[in-house]
Order: C-alpha cells, then structure tokens, then sequence
C-alpha cells in the first residue's frame, strides 16, 4: 500500500490535513469521502531518499525548550486562525531569529511539500523534537485535531520549562554564594597565608597548633594546586559523562535516591513529569501502552526508569494500571488511588494531571524550603572557615605579645 496525504473541507470552512494509506488514489479518494470529508487534493507521498535524511540529521542541533514551546504555540495558535499547516509553517519561519532553527522549519515545510506528513518530517530531527512531541502530532493528524495536540504539547513544554526555571532561580544564589567562597578561601591560602606564614616562621617561635594546620594546608595547595583542579574538573564532568555509561548513571542516581533530603525532591519531580508526559499522551488519544513506553523514557532516573518500565511489561501483559503501579515501591499510594479512579471512570488522563500538578505544587514547596535552608548554612559554613583562618592568623600574634610582656 501507498501512502498519500490530502487536503479536504469538513463544513463549510474547516479544512483539514493528515496522510493515509491505500492500493489507489481513488481508494484514498473513496475513503475519505466515507468519513465524510470532501477531497480537495490527494496526493502521494513520495519516500525522502537516504542522503537527504542523513543530511539532515547531520544538520539537526539542539534547540532551547523554550523555543520549541514558542514554535509550537505560534503554530497551533496560527492552525486555528484557519490557516493549512504549509502556509502555517512559512509565516512562523519569517517569525524566527534563530538561524539555525529557521532552517530547521524550512526542512519541515519542504519536506511537506513533497508529500511528507507534519510528523514524519519532524522525525528527521531527534534532537529538537522528542519522541513525545512526534508521537502527540501523529495522533493529531490521525485524529484531525492538529491545532488541539499541537496546544497540548506548548502547555505541556511551557510548564517543564517553568519547573526548570524556578529550580534554577532558587539554586543560583546559594550556589553563587559557594563559589564565591571557595575562591576567597583558596586566593587567602595560595597567596596571603604564605606571607603571613614566613613572617611567623622568621621569629623562631613555636607556632600553635591552628596556625601549623593552617600554614601545612596552604603549602598542600599551593604544591597540589594543578591536581586539585584536575580532581575538581572530573568531579564536575564524572555525572555529565556518566549519561552515556548507563551503569555509571545507574549508580549515581541510585545514590541520589539514598540523600535523606533530595530522595523526596527527586523522586516528586519525576513521578511529576511521568504523569503529565502519560496524561497528555492519553488525552490525544494515544493507546496506552505506547502512552507508558514513551512516559517511561522521559524519566531521567534510572532506578525510577527501570521500575516505569516494569508497570509498562505488566500492563502489557494484561493488568490494569492501577495493579501495576500497586506492586512498585517508588510508586506512593496517591498514584495507586488515583490511577484506580481514572481507569474505573474512564478519565485516566484527568486524575493523572491531578497527580502531576499535587506534585509539581509539591515540589515547588520543597525547592525554596530547601533554598531557604542552604543559604544559612552555606554562610555557617564558610564563617566557620573563615573564622578559623582568622584566628589561627591572630594566635601567634597574640603569643608572641604574651612572651615580649
């Protein structure tokens, strides 16, 4: 069977889009004259060859969650002005200021042109638009209802780039804060420590303990200082790298899931974006086990993954959501209760929502109580050590005014 992608009216003014397959372009004809449409064009849909795909996969580059959001509500937003998809996708190209994005969305509307549909072009680029975003189109254009799945997709991207920039505004400053420190401390115990150090050392008195600790530290810094920041540099990039070695992430995310404070934290935020990714699957008419397969994907925790995966390989086999889920320890009893509720009303996607938002509020919570608590005690800290530099500064003065009275 061929495929081939058409353009027809349903009423007087709404003409829709979507692709089909069929033997003949009058069966295709036929078929949609049966649903109750009136053709417009049919056409067929002619496959992209090998070196245009590798092409532009090799073009593809990462794009900012936000511009993904902007595009895709512009887009839906132009849809229901009652423009068609082609000419959507030209005015939203004039729009862009990114480039490389621009090009991007010229590839996606030639791609249409030939004949392709919206979601295999967007399949052409993996590392802009997830799997999620290919999958909730499809459905649209399956069920003509583009401009709504399309609307379902920039919610749901707004409000994950909402969540990341409010986790991110409330780290900022205790981070700052610490980074500011440890580069005062290690600019006082590479360069002024020294000096006041041979100072001491040149009377010939006994030093006390504290300004001995201190002086043997300095001069391990100073002598260690290029190893110290090898160790520093591979301590921040082992949890970057470790993402592609998935026993090295395995680890560090099972240790994540041990801290008495961040197990909650973590373990909220991704039963969060697990059940909005399911919800907003669900909703656009999604089956659900390919819902629970892409949903178990977006989990970035692989001790909370690997457990996604088993509800999925049980519902799969014949259970409900709510017994799967049931079984699982990372799953609290609110999912349980609230899965059994949607799938016994039939709104599994409403309840989910619920779940994601109590979590997501949940989190939020936790975030600037976390916040809040980390800036008293990074200043605690670093008062401590700066006291102690202080003092063990002042000791052998105070000792050395001791002996000359």
């Amino acid at each position: 069977m061929a495929k081939y992608v058409y353009k027809a009216k349903r009423g007087p003014g709404e003409v829709v889009e979507g692709a089909m397959e069929a033997d003949a372009e009058s069966i295709a004809v036929k078929q949609l004259i049966e649903k109750g449409l009136y053709p417009i064009s049919v056409k067929w849909a002619a496959p992209l060859s090998k070196e245009k795909k590798d092409g532009i996969l090799f073009l593809s580059r990462k794009v900012k969650t936000e511009v993904v959001a902007n595009f895709t509500r512009q887009l839906s937003e132009l849809l229901d002005s009652g423009l068609v998809l082609y000419d959507a996708l030209n005015i939203v190209e004039n729009q862009i200021e990114s480039s490389s994005f621009k090009k991007v969305v010229r590839g996606i509307r030639e791609n249409i042109r030939d004949g392709n549909t919206f979601s295999e072009s967007l399949r052409l680029y993996p590392r802009i638009f997830s799997n999620l975003y290919v999958n909730l189109v499809k459905s649209g254009e399956a069920g003509s209802m583009l401009r709504e799945a399309l609307n379902n997709i920039s919610d749901f991207l707004e409000k994950e780039e909402d969540i990341r920039s409010r986790i991110t505004a409330a780290l900022i400053y205790p981070g700052l804060m610490m980074a500011v420190g440890i580069v005062t401390i290690f600019i006082l115990m590479g360069f002024v420590i020294p000096k006041l150090a041979n100072m001491f050392i040149d009377m010939g008195e006994l030093l006390p303990l504290p300004t001995r600790i201190l002086i043997g530290f300095s001069d391990f810094i100073r002598s260690y200082w290029i190893l110290l920041l090898i160790f520093a540099g591979g301590f921040i990039s082992f949890p970057l790298k470790s993402r592609s070695n998935i026993a090295a992430k395995r680890m560090i995310d099972k240790f994540n899931l041990s801290l008495p404070v961040f197990v909650i934290l973590i373990k909220h935020a991704e039963l969060a974006r697990f059940s909005r990714t399911l919800s907003t699957l669900l909703k656009n008419g999604v089956p659900i086990l390919s819902a629970l397969k892409i949903s178990s994907n977006i989990v970035e925790n692989e001790v909370l993954k690997a457990e996604t995966v088993r509800v999925y390989s049980e519902v799969k086999e014949g259970s409900s959501l709510a017994a799967a889920v049931k079984k699982k320890t990372s799953f609290p009893q609110f999912i349980v209760n609230m899965a059994t509720i949607g799938e016994e009303g039939g709104i599994l996607d409403k309840t989910l929502l619920k779940v994601a938002r109590t979590y997501e509020i949940e989190s939020d919570r936790k975030i600037k109580i976390l916040s809040a608590l980390l800036e008293p005690v990074i200043i605690l800290v670093m008062g401590i050590v700066v006291g102690f530099i202080v003092i063990s500064m002042l000791l052998p003065v105070f000792q050395i005014s001791l002996t000359v009275h």
